[in-house]
């Protein structure tokens, strides 16, 4: 027995889920953006190619957004540094991401997935749920209605899919993991501790080389060994988090899949930023939001769109997310008034960054309208227009001179700081 489990002797009871049974389909591409690069461009097939976040290809600035099978063979994977990667693989071909074409085959992909179930939901730019409990049977078996997926999506988009299945999301997600690329895994619910005993504690979502140490620390090192972790000593050890944790160590996951495919419209305007090793320094992380929520609203003025719902989200190290969410007074698609609302929903998380980093933080305006819809004038219009008027100059100087063209001085030090550019994020779904 670790030393760490000694006065927490009770067998640890089993955790219930509280949800009725599922089944959850988890479809993950393959390389995305690589594979989509190599799709189009035949010279790149079956070669290194690495697509990168970068202002300057020539440079070596900016980090591996996506890398192919086969320039994953020398280390190089996404996240990786543009100068890592150029250590490892100079000859490999570097090409800029180009996030409309990736977004346009997301797009194709999830009205393929929508054939399935009206169930859906977008989880990222290459990953989806499909909850198909009420579904499958249309199709055959769980397991058929996920080849027949995996096959319509390798044959329309000439692309291919990882593909889990399982009685819930985390279960799902795993399973896609187990067999790439173009693999599918089939896990049942009775077959679980045997499935998960001997993985690592890395394999769950989230879990990374930080919470892998404290958990080293305390003796467990697998799945198997985390599920006997007495509830007591987890919640003792890593609080809420820890709670999750050992959950999860038995495959139950009550998260829903929450449905966001409702046609093509777009439902929300985000941009995020990832910040290597994190930062706790409440100071900049607010200045990090502010050149956000700049080109945030920047997009929705283009677009001709109004929010009046902020939300903040914060990864913290690689195992927590926090969400938060405020509405604003009236609808507005200018960047103080975000600005605003968004520190004041970070400034509320000091506790939680004193003991995670935060690794990536981003923003997202919703509950939108288009301008001009109907909208009355409030008060709120005639204290904003100053800042309209500064925001109209600017996104004219942009549109003629380029996005570098004006630059907030508060913001010159975060560009040099973290070499990656900011995420364009479109709620399209």
């Amino acid at each position: 027995m670790s030393p760490a489990f000694r006065g927490h002797l009770r067998a640890p009871r089993r955790p219930v889920s509280r949800t009725a049974a599922r089944t959850v389909i988890h479809v993950d591409m393959d390389a995305y953006f690589a594979s989509v690069e190599q799709r189009d461009l035949p010279i790149y097939r079956k070669k290194p190619l690495l697509v990168c976040h970068t202002d300057d290809l020539s440079s070596y600035r900016g980090i591996v957004a996506a890398a192919s099978y086969e320039a994953r063979e020398f280390g190089v994977k996404s996240g990786t540094s543009v100068l890592e990667a150029k250590l490892r693989l100079p000859h490999a071909a570097y090409i800029a991401g180009n996030y409309e074409k990736y977004l346009h085959n997301t797009r194709l992909l999830m009205q393929i997935c929508e054939k399935y179930t009206d169930c859906l939901e977008v989880y990222s730019i290459d990953e989806a749920f499909l909850d198909i409990t009420a579904t499958a049977r249309f199709f055959g078996s769980p397991r058929d209605t996920a080849a027949r997926l995996q096959a319509e999506v390798a044959k329309e988009l000439r692309l291919t899919c990882s593909v889990g299945v399982g009685p819930n999301k985390l279960v799902a997600k795993m399973a896609s993991e187990f067999k790439k690329p173009f693999g599918l895994t089939v896990v049942e619910a009775e077959d679980l501790p045997e499935v998960f005993a001997s993985l690592p504690v890395e394999s769950i979502p989230g879990v990374g080389r930080r919470m892998r140490r404290h958990l080293d620390a305390i003796g467990i090192r697998t799945i198997g060994r985390l599920a006997e972790a007495p509830p007591g000593l987890m919640r003792e050890k890593f609080g809420a988090i820890g709670e999750i944790l050992h959950k999860a160590a038995f495959g139950i996951d009550d998260s829903p899949v929450v449905p966001s495919c409702k046609g093509m419209e777009v439902k929300s305007f985000g941009q995020s930023l990832s910040l290597g090793k994190g930062s706790a320094d409440v100071e900049y992380l607010c200045d990090v939001l502010l050149g956000l929520c700049d080109g945030a609203t920047r997009r929705m003025r283009k677009a001709g769109y109004l929010g009046r719902t902020v939300a903040v989200y914060i990864c913290l190290g690689r195992l927590f997310d926090l969400s938060r969410r405020t509405g604003l007074g009236c609808h507005t698609d200018l960047p103080g008034r975000v600005h605003d609302v968004a520190k004041e929903l970070l400034l509320r998380e000091r506790a939680s960054l004193d003991v995670y980093p935060a690794t990536k933080v981003g923003v997202s305006v919703t509950n939108l309208v288009k301008r001009g819809d109907g909208r009355q004038t409030t008060v709120f219009d005639v204290l904003d227009e100053k800042e309209a008027a500064v925001a109209a100059v600017v996104d004219r100087l942009k549109n003629r001179y380029g996005e570098k063209a004006v630059t907030r001085c508060s913001l010159m030090g975060i560009s040099n700081r973290h070499k990656g550019a900011p995420r364009a994020e479109i709620g399209i779904f």
